[in-house]
């Protein structure tokens, strides 16, 4: 029983929630405020600009296939089964990874509810990964101060700002945490 006496959330009979003591209606936690709906516009502006692809769980896949077919090869016919389970197993992984969407649409798909929790993990590894290139440069700092790390990351690609092995740097974040 609910000890908000006027909490009509989650008390038996009054409510539609499912579970006791829950005050967060489900529509909170799918909306997001215009901040981070920009973040993530930006984000994905990022993922188009730079043109990523994601193979998404399935390289875990094609590697465990891969590893079956040379241990069935190695336990039939030995070193030579080893061999053809190899090119069988590289043949079907190839073929199981083949399964590339661009990280765009795998954003642009995404759940509203999941958003947020997208948003956080790239936070994350952007302020990690580009912390010293923001604190160096006079412009991003400003930058940073008035706006989140997914507009300064904008801003340093549409402004060039940003240098090959650091491009390299952000396209590994943006293919990895996927």
């Amino acid at each position: 029983m609910c000890l908000w006496w006027l909490c009509s959330c989650c008390c038996p009979g009054k409510g539609k929630s499912k579970s006791y003591g829950s005050h967060v209606n489900d529509e909170a936690l799918v909306n997001m405020d215009p901040q981070e709906q920009q973040d993530y516009d930006d984000l994905r502006y990022l993922s188009r600009k730079r043109d990523i692809k994601v193979t998404i769980r399935k390289g875990t896949t094609a590697g465990v296939a891969a590893g079956l077919s040379v241990m069935t090869g190695v336990i039939v016919a030995g070193p030579i089964g080893a061999v053809v389970g190899g090119a069988i197993g590289t043949a079907m992984a190839a073929n199981i990874a083949k399964n590339v969407v661009s990280l765009n649409d795998l954003l642009e798909e995404t759940p509203p509810g999941k958003r947020r929790e997208v948003l956080q993990l790239f936070q994350e590894s952007f302020k990690e990964e580009f912390v010293d290139t923001i604190q160096n440069n006079p412009e991003l700092k400003l930058l940073m101060g008035g706006a989140s790390i997914f507009g300064v990351m904008r801003y340093m690609v549409d402004k060039e700002l940003i240098q090959n092995d650091q491009l390299e740097r952000l396209d590994g974040i943006l293919r990895k945490v996927v």
